[in-house]
């Protein structure tokens, strides 16, 4: 996938959406673990996100590479390039596995650029539609991005530990087909 830059509004940073690279891991994971602490809090109790978080290492992240796709989402900064969210495709299964943002970028389009980004791929692969398990804390954003809850259930992140969230799916239309020409 080609970068892409994406326009911000108001006093938003500009960011770009590409392809994550392996050497990304280490900052993916960061991303991972300050979003589910700051913004799946208001949902889940602190050992729910220490569960959560201990799921994902540099090696998973690493591995999924090679069998999904996998977007960040970067900005420029004084500092230099910072990834700022990130997310995942089973272009297998049709699931989008993962988008996460860094909590100091939420609600500034990045959720949403990497979500459109991950549907333009599962288009380009034909695929009819995604489904996806939304955390609670995310239902919201989903239901804004055209996807419809389909039940609630539970993965056991450790024993003893479980988590609720909501199956969620969103077909594509038909790609339109040119009209035909009468003779």
């Amino acid at each position: 996938m080609p970068d892409r830059r994406v326009r911000a509004t108001r006093d938003e940073l500009p960011f770009a959406i590409r392809t994550a690279r392996p050497s990304d891991a280490p900052a993916l994971l960061s991303v991972h673990a300050r979003a589910i602490r700051k913004l799946a809090a208001t949902h889940y109790s602190e050992d729910q996100q220490a569960a959560w978080i201990a799921r994902m290492s540099v090696e998973r992240l690493r591995e999924a590479m090679s069998a999904r796709q996998l977007i960040a989402a970067e900005v420029t900064t004084d500092e230099g390039p910072r990834i700022i969210g990130y997310g995942q495709l089973h272009p297998v299964e049709g699931a989008i596995e993962a988008i996460y943002v860094d909590p100091d970028f939420s609600r500034q389009g990045v959720g949403q650029a990497l979500c459109d980004a991950l549907q333009e791929r599962a288009r380009s692969l034909g695929l009819p539609g995604l489904v996806l398990d939304a955390s609670l804390n995310s239902v919201p954003f989903y239901a804004a991005m055209g996807f419809r809850r389909r039940c609630l259930d539970h993965h056991e992140l450790a024993p003893g530990v479980r988590m609720a969230f909501a199956v969620m799916e969103k077909r594509f239309a038909p790609a339109a087909q040119a009209p035909r020409r009468v003779r």
